[in-house]
């Protein structure tokens, strides 16, 4: 699972659109969309959001994407 709400948090602190980030993963926004609800993004989607999002601690990383 993934903690949606902390997601779009940290995609809005940057100043990205789902539109917009979605664009950088080189996929559409209603893949982004999709993948967020079904927590479906691979381990190389997951380091490239974290990068461009700048989430650098394991901590934040964890209370997003590692979601009991």
């Amino acid at each position: 699972m993934i903690n949606v709400y902390k997601l779009e948090g940290a995609i809005r602190a940057k100043g990205y659109t789902q539109g917009k980030l979605a664009e950088e993963l080189k996929m559409s926004a209603n893949t982004f969309s999709t993948k967020k609800k079904k927590g479906t993004f691979t381990l190389a989607e997951v380091d490239k959001i974290c990068t461009i999002l700048d989430i650098v601690k394991a901590e934040n990383k964890c209370e997003i994407f590692l979601v009991s």
